[in-house]
């Protein structure tokens, strides 16, 4: 299978939390910080970024307690499903050139055979 797949897969299995574009959760007790959607820290405007998967704003301190995976362009809750559909399609390719092989060395056997 192709990534495309996988994507489409993701993309129909992701809740929508938020609409692209829609505002952060403001921080009650001050004027210019924001609420992280998936770990609740408080951080400004300029530490957070949204999922273009899910629409959640997460925190990217580029530290161990951030909440966006740098290499998936995608909150951690969005990048473990995106993990997966990925394993699925390596899966599936190798049980197909698994079925193929075998294919091929029975057809290899029959043509001795003759």
């Amino acid at each position: 299978m192709s990534s495309k797949d996988a994507f489409e897969r993701v993309t129909e299995v992701i809740e929508k939390i938020r609409e692209p574009g829609e505002k952060p959760e403001d921080d009650l007790y001050s004027m210019d910080k924001f609420v992280c959607d998936l770990c609740q820290g408080i951080k400004e405007r300029e530490q957070i970024t949204q999922c273009g998967f899910c629409g959640r704003w997460v925190c990217k301190d580029k530290g161990e307690d951030d909440c966006w995976n740098e290499e998936l362009n995608a909150c951690e809750s969005c990048s473990g499903l995106i993990t997966l559909a990925q394993k699925g399609d390596l899966e599936e390719e190798t049980d197909l050139k698994e079925e193929n092989d075998s294919q091929d060395d029975k057809e290899d056997e029959d043509d001795k055979d003759e």
